[in-house]
Formats: C-alpha cells, structure tokens, sequence
C-alpha cells in the first residue's frame, strides 16, 4: 500500500512554490506527496493530516519575533543568517532549515529526512508483513550483520549500506533497527558513540578552546619562566631581551635551564580581555542551528552493528511472524544468565521506574581481572575458570535483579530497589563468595573489580549509566 504525505507549503510566493513543487516532483520516492499551497494566517490552524509544512519567511524580515511557533512539523526557508534566528526557529517546532536560493538536492534531503521519520512512516514500517518483508531481503542479501559505515551526509554522520541496498525509503535506520532488536530480531553490538547538539539532534559540532572569562577564541599558547635566585615567575616574552633572557625583576641573565631557571607551565593569554589563565575552557558550537554550549550538553548517540537472532530466521524460513518466546532470544543457555539486549531493556524500565515512581535502583559491574595471563597459560581452563567466578557473583542475588555478560570478562547486575549504600554491601558479599574459591587459586587468585552507579534524575539514559559504570571501572 501506498503511503500518501500531505505537505502544506506556506508563505512562498509564486515562483519560490512552483520551484518548490517542482522540485519534489522530481523525487523518485515510493510514496505521494500531495502539495497544497497556504497563507500565514493558517499556519496556526494545520490540519491532522498535515505531515510536513515549508514555511517560507518573508524576505528582508530578520529578527526572532518574526519567527511564528509551528503546529506540525516544519522545515524552515530563510534568507537570514542570523545565529539568534536559527536558535529560535528549532526551539519553535522547526525540524530543518533551509537557506536560499534553494537547491533541489538540499530541497528534497530535507523532505527525506522529516517525512520518514514521521509516525505515518514508521507505523507502517512497523507492520509485521513490512517486517517481514525487510528481514527477508537481509537474508537474502547474504549479509548477517548490519554493520555502521561513516558518511557525513547522513543525520548521525553514520548509514547501512547494506540496508540502502535493500530498500531505497528507509531513513530513520537507526531508531528502526532498535525498534526491531527490541522485538527480538536483531542483537546490537556497540561500533562507534557520536554527540549530538541538544536542539537540532545535528552531529555537525565544531569543538574549539575559548577563554574562561570573556569567551573570545582569540587566545594564545605561551610558557612561563620561573628564575631561582630571585624567585620571579613570569612569561617567556617579558624575560625575553633580544636573544637572552633577562629578568624583569632583577635583570640577571639566564643562561642554563635547571641551573638558572626553569620552565614550570604553559599558560593561555586572551587577546580580547588580556587574562591569564592556565587552561582554557572547550565550548561547542552547531554548525546547523547555531547553539553554542558546553560538551555535558550534547546528547551521547550510540552506533551498533545488528546481526539477525535465530528468531528473525525463523521468521524468514516459515514466512511468518509469530508469538516470540522471549527466552529464546533474551536468555543465554550457555551461562544461565540475561544477554546483553534484554539487560539493556531492564536498565532502561528502571529508569523509567525511578524517575516515575522514585524506585531506586543499582547498577553494578564486575570484571575478572588477569585474563589475559589465565589465557597464555591455561589456555584450556579459562572458560572454566571465568563461568566458576560468574557462579559466585551471582548466587546469593535476588530474583529480581538482573545479570547478564556484559562483556567476556564481566558481568553486569541491576540491584533492583536498592541504593548505593545497599549496592556496597552486595558488592562485598559477592567478593567474600570469590575469595572463598580457593580451587582456583592453582590457576590463579581471583581478582574482581567493581563499579557501582545509582540511578538518579540526572541519568537521561541507559547509556548515560552504562557510561559511568564503564568509566568507574576504567579507572580502577
């Protein structure tokens, strides 16, 4: 079937909505796009049916109260390259913006972009015969795992192409792909993490070193000299006379480093306001809606590569989706514990939990240290010896924490209804469990590190606790 888009273009004058139409015309998208031409005056009044608006400001018009809020989604045509416009427009409802003269590439990536990652789009991309039909195509691709290739034309700066061989209309690869792991038909595996700008969801961010009391960029790299006799510290170009350095407090000259002086730090001078500082401070800027701010603003975007569970074969061989046993995807036989996938949507269901209902919860790693060692020399034990350590970590757990293997050397645990101080002696029960397997000390005494992280308001994600955990553990 079909799918019929309604695109209203408001505002443009003649010529700009004959280009405009013209322009989406000329796309060769399986779907309809029907056009309809508006005034201003009904931009407030979009119908349900709209899908997608073209705003098209006046010319000439400048300022962040000529920019109206936006009922539907928008994708916004300027003449103006005003940073406080920008801004505006994406906190109004803009989902896009283009600037003119307007290019027909630009015109119809724009489109691409908002209207399939529409509700419309995704409903009947979501339908068990569209599944199925895309879970056929992969197999019959002969590819396996949907791996992440960079390209900076794309909406996270990543794509599949391997799924834009098989269908030509799919963009919101991403979210689509985890709509379907989460259905039991794809595991993820983490390939690559990017920042987004927090308004625009753009990757497009240039970092760059301002200074932390005026935040002019114009700043300047420069050492300091520290003179022994006399004790004056001061910069390399106010002890610099000719080519000898001179003190400026003394006027003795300085010939021999670590003998006469020494060069204890760099320093950062600001040209703007002349302040001194020993480092400067990295500020973002989006190079799509203008918004500057500090890196912890970005939001943390995570690229996986998804390969097809037995299930999603299944599917494909008899031709139909049916009733999913969630053990048969979400439960690792081999080591009586939860797979990664399913770990990750309970994570996500306590955050959930906690921030609607105050529910506290844990997260907790493990990681058997001196692997690498077991590994060269019992290469033939040290599967034994890792399930014998997991065995331990987890036998005194509740049933309803949630364990998985994280990775091939540790284990993650959700201490549901438990806090931090909880988590701490949790942590320490499970050790003393380890440390009592003194059969393993012929191969090795066993060694365990943890991290533990309680979930709070602050965490906007799964990921965003995983990262701390990782970080925690890293750091041991």
């Amino acid at each position: 079937m079909r799918k019929v888009f309604n695109i209203s273009i408001v505002g443009a004058h003649e010529e700009e909505f004959r280009s405009l139409k013209e322009s989406l015309a000329s796309a060769h998208f399986e779907t309809t796009l029907a056009i309809t031409q508006q005034d201003k005056a009904s931009l407030q009044h979009a119908s349900d049916n709209t899908d997608l608006t073209i705003y098209c400001q006046e010319e000439g018009v400048s300022g962040p109260d000529h920019v109206p809020v936006f009922v539907s989604k928008t994708i916004f045509v300027t003449s103006c390259y005003e940073k406080e416009i920008l801004n505006t427009a994406f906190k109004k409802g803009a989902v896009y913006v283009l600037y003119r003269p307007l290019h027909r590439s630009e015109v119809l990536l724009a489109i691409r972009n908002v209207l399939f990652f529409s509700k419309k789009y995704w409903d009947a991309s979501l339908a068990d015969a569209a599944i199925l039909a895309f879970l056929e195509d992969v197999a019959n691709s002969g590819v396996t795992v949907l791996e992440p290739v960079s390209s900076p034309f794309k909406p996270t700066g990543h794509f599949y192409p391997d799924v834009l061989r098989i269908t030509d209309e799919l963009e919101n690869v991403e979210d689509y792909l985890d709509a379907l792991a989460e259905r039991g038909f794809f595991i993820k595996r983490l390939r690559n993490r990017v920042r987004l700008c927090g308004l625009c969801d753009s990757y497009q961010i240039n970092y760059r070193e301002v200074c932390p009391v005026c935040s002019a960029i114009d700043i300047v790299k420069g050492q300091m000299i520290h003179h022994f006799q006399c004790g004056h510290v001061d910069s390399l170009e106010n002890f610099s006379v000719g080519t000898d350095l001179t003190c400026p407090k003394c006027e003795q000259t300085l010939r021999h480093i670590g003998i006469d002086y020494e060069k204890p730090s760099d320093y950062f001078k600001c040209a703007s306001c002349l302040s001194i500082v020993p480092e400067p401070v990295v500020e973002l800027e989006c190079l799509v809606c203008g918004l500057i701010c500090r890196p912890g603003e970005t939001v943390e975007k995570n690229i996986y590569s998804y390969e097809l569970t037995e299930y999603a074969w299944e599917a494909v061989r008899s031709g139909k989706i049916t009733g999913v046993d969630l053990t048969a995807f979400l439960y690792d036989h081999h080591t009586n514990l939860y797979n990664r996938q399913y770990f990750e949507i309970e994570l996500k269901r306590e955050l959930i939990r906690m921030k609607r209902y105050k529910s506290e919860f844990t997260l907790v790693l493990a990681r058997i240290e001196k692997i690498d060692e077991i590994q060269r020399n019992h290469p033939d034990r040290v599967t034994w010896y890792v399930n014998s350590i997991f065995k331990a970590l987890t036998q005194d757990l509740r049933e309803l924490d949630t364990t998985c293997v994280w990775e091939s050397n540790t284990l993650g645990i959700i201490l549901a209804e438990t806090n931090l101080e909880g988590a701490i002696v949790v942590v320490k029960r499970i050790n003393n469990n380890i440390q009592a397997l003194e059969y393993l000390y012929d191969l090795c005494k066993p060694e365990v590190s943890f991290s533990a992280v309680q979930g709070g308001p602050a965490h906007d994600s799964a990921e965003h606790v995983i990262a701390l955990a990782m970080k925690d553990l890293s750091d041991e």
